[in-house]
């Protein structure tokens, strides 16, 4: 595959095609974090975003969007997330480095008849940080993330989701990538299910069919919040299965540190922490967005621990009435 990318490379140069020359740049970029030789990746994004046309980084990045066909099915590019962007319970942060590293040393582990693990079900309660997470993974590899549109894949045309399907995997060789398909039990819901109907049977199938023969270096990552609804052959085609779970006293106070770390936050994340067990991260996050918007608000340049706290109390009386919290009072 490099060897037709630096065709490219060098067709691109001699027709003058400065965007042809940037995309197939990119696209060895990407075979090179595929590779696992993260650090050559990194150089050679950093010369194409440096390149002298009038387009901004941002513009450059943009070639990692899909084009053609998958247009309306998948959608996403580069990201910069990094671990230290996402807590994490300790097993689920030790599954994910472990992956990245793995997959880094993907050169290595093939002279050895050994393929990196790199098909990973997460499962978990909404907003406990799956698709953070799939994001952290494609910012460490240095791969775009690829997010498949569900409302796109499902087409109203008898046979045509599980060619969609087709398409997505034969995309995973040619453009490596972290795709994501979220919301994962929609496409495979137990093939048993009194409520199945032929289609969505035919889909589950063709899905499993799929991963049994991917040979692509791309990772896969799918996430659901209702593994029960999962059919059970599923399972065995990930090589790794990662709960999230809701955020500990802890977890919560870590990632008010995290986010909040520029405002000098320190003793009102505790205080926060301990109003906010329960919440989701994402629950969590919001209120420390809201604590910063009271700030500006108030005209202030220097974020007060009531900020904070008012914040959370705020989150949680939302949680209360929405029904969302489980095991309180």
């Amino acid at each position: 595959m490099r060897a037709d990318i630096i065709r490219q490379l060098i067709q691109a140069h001699a027709d003058g095609d400065d965007a042809g020359f940037r995309k197939a740049a990119l696209q060895l970029a990407a075979a090179e974090s595929a590779a696992g030789h993260t650090r050559i990746a990194d150089d050679l994004r950093r010369q194409v975003a440096t390149l002298s046309s009038g387009r901004s980084r941002g513009s450059v990045v943009d070639i990692a969007q899909p084009r053609g066909e998958l247009a309306d099915i998948l959608e996403g590019g580069h990201r910069d997330e990094r671990l230290r962007d996402i807590v994490l319970s300790d097993s689920a942060e030790s599954e994910l480095t472990r992956v990245i590293k793995e997959n880094r040393a993907r050169a290595s582990l093939e002279r050895h008849g050994i393929q990196p693990r790199r098909k990973l079900l997460f499962h978990g309660a909404p907003g406990c940080g799956k698709t953070l997470a799939a994001t952290v993974l494609a910012g460490e590899m240095g791969l775009p993330l690829l997010t498949v549109r569900l409302a796109s894949l499902f087409s109203r045309f008898l046979g045509a989701t599980a060619n969609h399907l087709r398409s997505i995997f034969s995309e995973m060789s040619r453009r490596p990538g972290v795709y994501l398909f979220d919301e994962f039990d929609s496409i495979a819901q137990a093939r048993g299910d009194s409520n199945d109907v032929g289609e969505l049977r035919r889909v589950a199938t063709a899905f499993l069919q799929l991963m049994d023969t991917d040979g692509s270096p791309s990772l896969i990552v799918a996430a659901t919040n209702h593994p029960e609804l999962l059919d059970r052959a599923v399972f065995r085609r990930f090589d790794v299965v990662v709960p999230f779970e809701a955020p500990s006293e802890a977890q919560i106070a870590q990632l008010v540190r995290l986010r909040l770390e520029p405002h000098g936050i320190d003793q009102g994340a505790a205080d926060a922490a301990r109003l906010g067990l329960g919440l989701s991260y994402a629950d969590a996050a919001r209120a420390c967005d809201d604590a910063i918007r009271s700030m500006v608000l108030d005209g202030r340049d220097k974020l007060a621990e009531e900020d904070l706290v008012a914040a959370f109390q705020a989150a949680r009386r939302r949680g209360d009435e929405q029904g969302q919290f489980h095991g309180r009072s």
